[in-house]
């Protein structure tokens, strides 16, 4: 199975031989992208699930008849005017409070950590790709296992793993990473259709939660398309608070069936289709996995650390502390409170020292410390 079949999203549908068969062309936002006439086998029936509603396909063959299914699924994308700059957008979507707060997380980044950005298209490496791709899927796990959730991509990752790379080389894909350094601490794989850039799976290192990576991953995204003459980001299905805040184009997604004869079996097929649909939209279809949330739930156990207030460094005593190294795998447990303390500081990862004695630890900065007590 090729990967334009195996993934249900648009940037890769629309590559798919039979969208270029059935369809002449593929309109969006005054742009019209042609396809050519593939001499493919020609079926008598064809389904294309979760088709944002923006899009407009034209059919090639008039003795073709479609019904179009509205979806119970909500997308959430930035459409940019042409001579957009990220800045020009963030001026209009935001008022000036919550521009403050998103440059903030970006700004605060930039100067806690040695910062880097940097786009993957078109050129990488196997030994970067396999780096970048394990890193991203050790986000994943680790992230949704502190939620207790599964994520709706891990079952499919092996596949992923094996067709991204040459996705990535021909420009049908990128990943966009945001590095500490030369750890990766933020990552997006993206699919490329036209002038649209789509997010398909993205995720972060939850020891840096406190930095809103996802708005900063967002911002330097948006750059990228404004930058590139890309009018739309896509962030796909799914209405996280984030995407909400960001979104200027909410839209539904459509269900495409293409058919020349209307038959008995296709008129059951499209009731069922219909059904499906109005059952999630009474959320019916939400009741099976909070069932099996509730019934494999965990009790996943906490290495609670107790946190004091932050003091100034005037305050501090440090009698009977040793001097640790904070960069020890050995203090990972601590690694989520230390870069709160940058955060809240807004110090540099270099200019701070851990001490410890027995289960106590002292992150002291240039103008202020924290004390930090394990459980017994």
């Amino acid at each position: 199975m090729s990967i334009k079949n195996k993934i249900p999203i648009f940037p890769i549908l629309f590559r798919n031989a039979d969208i270029q068969q059935l369809y002449k062309s593929i309109e969006y936002f005054n742009l019209k992208v042609y396809n050519n006439n593939h001499n493919s086998k020609t079926n008598s029936t064809y389904s294309h699930k979760l088709v944002p509603e923006y899009f407009k396909l034209k059919l090639r063959d008039t003795s073709f008849k479609r019904k179009i299914i509205p979806q119970f699924n909500w997308g959430y994308s930035i459409l940019l005017n042409h001579s957009d700059s990220i800045e020009d957008y963030i001026q209009r979507q935001f008022n000036s409070k919550k521009r403050n707060i998103l440059l903030r997380y970006k700004k605060r980044l930039e100067t806690c950590f040695n910062i880097k950005y940097k786009m993957f298209y078109g050129e990488i490496s196997k030994a970067q790709y396999r780096f970048i791709m394990e890193s991203l899927r050790n986000m994943i796990v680790r992230r949704f296992k502190e939620r207790n959730e599964a994520h709706k991509n891990l079952y499919e990752w092996d596949y992923l793993l094996e067709n991204t790379y040459l996705e990535i080389i021909n420009q049908n894909a990128s990943f966009f990473v945001i590095y500490n350094e030369d750890k990766p601490i933020e990552i997006s794989l993206n699919y490329h259709f036209d002038k649209v850039l789509f997010s398909f799976i993205s995720s972060y290192d939850i020891d840096y939660s406190k930095f809103g990576l996802g708005h900063v991953e967002i911002y330097k995204q948006v750059e990228w398309c404004a930058n590139n003459n890309y009018i739309l980001f896509e962030m796909g299905v799914g209405g996280m608070d984030y995407k909400r805040r960001w979104s200027n184009n909410i839209y539904r997604y459509n269900h495409y069936i293409v058919y020349k004869t209307m038959s008995t079996k296709l008129k059951l097929t499209l009731i069922k289709i219909q059904l499906k649909e109005y059952l999630k939209a009474k959320k019916i279809n939400e009741i099976p996995p909070r069932i099996n949330r509730y019934l494999t739930k965990k009790t996943l156990k906490q290495n609670l650390v107790i946190c004091s207030k932050i003091n100034t460094i005037e305050e501090i005593n440090i009698n009977n502390y040793k001097e640790v190294n904070h960069t020890s795998k050995n203090y990972n447990i601590l690694k989520r409170h230390i870069n709160d303390f940058l955060y809240l500081t807004s110090s540099h990862y270099n200019t701070i020292t851990l001490y410890k004695k027995d289960n106590s630890f002292i992150i002291k900065g240039i103008n202020n410390y924290q004390k930090l007590s394990l459980p017994q």
